[in-house]
């Protein structure tokens, strides 16, 4: 009956959500149609009218129509442009395809959160728990948004290893580079075949090196900057025969060896990680059932949990979840080819930052300049692939501690609360009374709990010892039949301990001591997260500088090859070490070896160290193709190393998201069922001894 009951107010509220937005949708329609919008529709059905069935284009059309009414809608307009922007990352749909894939995404992420909101909070008004449904929807519509955009990239490196077969078809017939970009971007319908005609634009143009440097700011991956940048080489310096043929042709199957290569990796990882992520988070709907269970079939647990301690441990499951989530999400991460060394959109952290007392705070907190704390945290955030400002970490480390620190100090108030609250309104069960309690002894209880809350507040502000005396005094008032009986001075004892609870709730020296201490481990985690991050991205450090050969190889082909180029190629191809890449491009002039000497101070990883000797042998000394002369014949074994570093990755990875994946779940299990039946059995013990000793 209780789950038909919540499956109808899911039903209701979803319906009346649904009424909503429709409602919405169908008013700002009309406002479109009567401000010309109609004719920008039209449009687009001629645009998805041909080769497709007419259910299909009814779809899309309802996912355009929503997209131009609901970014009128205020909250709505800034969730859609928030999706929008994470698939301008990645992908370059025209903006038909843009609306209509947003749309889409937002659609589905709107619909589960709304059904797992709905359904948690008619189970359950409590509101601490409340709050955590609210926390948990924010991290669920995440993780929903970074699955589909996760999607849409692996769906594009599958499209884009069909694009570039057709390339290689169309090539072998005509030998011209233009002609075969072209023909592979008319031949498919695919998202990558709008790359292939943006290649082949940038190929025509009066001024393509301008043109392809926009690319490259635009570029999603680095494999198409590839498929961009070795087509215009080759088109620029012309295409020769190498050992396994035309240099274009074998350049686009290593690039495609590449990409087979990520997919596996992806594919894999995917698999092993995949619902870990709900895993971690699913403790939050088992913390009522577990909680009702325990009362039903022990009733004795029924004390802990309605205690400042059932509190504390719920807040305390939550926080391992929040950090498991945050652990998980650094695993899964799959933006390898997304470095924001600059974020240049209006962020909280600049807001706050513009105020002068915390951007003051801020910078007397970060290490000064020129010192070895200031180099080590630089170098961390590099390392661990941040793609933060120094500033900003700092901000995140002294927020986060404030904010932990002011929900120490709320929640020891809320325990305080909590207790205070049981002793002047919980029934009174008294030793003789275990197990459930039956109407009548309920009523009992409520009825002892009334008496001792009423000379309770009678007492209030009175000397400690003088208490004794005065409990006696309002007990004989109150019941001056009850004389010196047992069942009198069995109320005065209870009082008297009801007080000196009481008297013992309030805000101690060594609470606040723990509220300082949880702030500094705030003020930590920010930083054991990098660490955390480092030890991951250390194996991808390794596999980058394998791309770097790999780039290199193929470009040490091309006739008139110099090191700067190859320089520019590693910047490109770059995400952890991106930073003194840049600066080696911008100081190469001035200086080649100086700027290559010092790019090996900056990235100080002992085989990118290598292939920056060979640089700089390559500056004067020999020529490029002699100085890697090894990695061609190498390469095989290269490719091969890269796979089993992969799969090394991909089994440390796998362990550790099963370790964070399932903490949660046996946090619950232990800290909320088993540690507390232990310790209210033991309790319950105490007091069975207590009164076989009275007999």
């Amino acid at each position: 009956m209780a789950l038909l009951n919540v499956l109808t107010y899911v039903l209701i509220g979803s319906a009346f959500g649904f009424v909503v937005l429709l409602a919405a949708f169908q008013y700002v329609q009309r406002k479109n149609r009567q401000n010309g919008h109609a004719e920008m529709y039209k449009t687009y059905l001629d645009y998805v009218g041909s080769g497709r069935s007419k259910r299909i284009r009814q779809y899309n059309h309802f996912l355009q129509q929503s997209y131009q009414a609901y970014m009128r809608v205020p909250l709505l307009r800034a969730y859609i442009v928030r999706v929008r922007k994470r698939l301008q990352s990645i992908h370059s749909y025209d903006e038909f395809s843009m609306r209509r894939e947003t749309m889409k995404i937002v659609f589905v992420t709107l619909a589960i959160v709304s059904l797992f909101i709905l359904t948690l909070l008619f189970m359950n008004k409590d509101l601490t728990f409340m709050f955590m449904i609210a926390l948990t929807a924010l991290v669920m519509n995440g993780m929903l948004i970074d699955a589909f955009v996760n999607r849409v990239e692996n769906r594009l490196l599958v499209q884009l290893k069909s694009v570039m077969d057709d390339v290689r078809h169309s090539y072998q017939q005509h030998g011209m580079i233009e002609e075969a970009l072209h023909d592979a971007s008319e031949a498919s319908t695919h998202e990558a075949s709008l790359h292939a005609k943006k290649v082949y634009e940038i190929l025509v143009a009066a001024e393509p090196e301008k043109q392809l440097q926009s690319y490259y700011q635009a570029a999603p991956n680095r494999f198409l900057k590839a498929f961009a940048g070795i087509s215009y080489l080759v088109k620029e310096f012309g295409d020769k025969t190498v050992e396994d043929g035309s240099l274009y042709l074998s350049n686009m199957s290593k690039l495609t060896g590449e990409i087979n290569l990520e997919l596996l990796k992806r594919t894999k990882l995917s698999y092993l990680l995949k619902g870990l992520t709900a895993i971690a988070i699913a403790p939050i709907l088992f913390t009522k059932p577990i909680e009702l269970w325990a009362k039903n079939n022990f009733p004795i647990m029924e004390q802990f949990y309605g205690s400042k301690f059932g509190f504390f441990f719920k807040i305390v499951i939550f926080a391992v979840i929040l950090l498991s989530y945050i652990l998980l999400k650094k695993l899964q991460d799959q933006q390898e080819g997304i470095y924001q060394a600059n974020v240049r959109k209006i962020l909280w952290e600049q807001k706050l930052l513009q105020l002068r007392p915390i951007e003051w705070l801020v910078l007397r907190i970060m290490p000064a300049k020129r010192t070895t704390a200031h180099f080590r945290i630089r170098t961390l955030l590099k390392d661990a692939n941040a793609g933060t400002p120094l500033e900003w970490h700092y901000l995140h480390r002294m927020v986060l501690a404030t904010s932990l620190f002011a929900i120490m100090l709320s929640s020891f108030h809320t325990m305080h609360s909590i207790t205070i609250r049981n002793i002047l309104t919980a029934p009174t069960q008294n030793e003789t009374m275990f197990g459930q309690l039956s109407a009548d002894e309920l009523a009992k209880a409520k009825e002892l709990t009334d008496f001792d809350t009423r000379i309770i507040h009678r007492l209030e502000g009175i000397d400690p010892e003088q208490l004794p005396e005065r409990i006696m005094q309002e007990v004989y008032t109150d019941n001056p039949q009850a004389g010196n009986s047992s069942q009198f001075l069995t109320a005065v004892d209870r009082i008297e301990g009801k007080m000196r609870v009481l008297q013992s709730e309030y805000f101690k020296w060594y609470e606040l001591v723990l509220a300082l201490g949880m702030g500094y481990i705030g003020y930590l985690i920010p930083f054991w997260i990098l660490l955390f991050q480092k030890k991951i991205r250390y194996i991808d450090m390794q596999n980058e500088v394998e791309q770097f050969h790999t780039i290199i190889a193929m470009l040490c082909q091309i006739d008139r090859m110099s090191v700067d180029i190859i320089l520019e190629w590693m910047e490109r191809f770059s995400t952890i070490f991106r930073e003194p890449l840049h600066r080696a491009v911008l100081d190469f002039e001035s200086g080649a070896e100086q700027a290559l000497e010092t790019l090996k101070q900056n990235a100080p990883f002992v085989p990118l160290a290598r292939t920056i000797d060979k640089l700089i042998l390559s500056v004067e000394r020999i020529p490029i193709r002699e100085a890697f002369d090894d990695l061609e014949h190498e390469r095989n074994y290269n490719f091969e190393k890269r796979k089993q570093d992969y799969e090394r990755m991909i089994e440390t990875k796998s362990e550790w998201g099963r370790i964070i994946g399932f903490a949660p779940m046996a946090a619950l299990t232990f800290i909320y069922l088993v540690l507390p039946f232990i310790y209210m059995s033991f309790e319950q013990m105490g007091a069975y001894y207590q009164q076989l000793n009275q007999l």
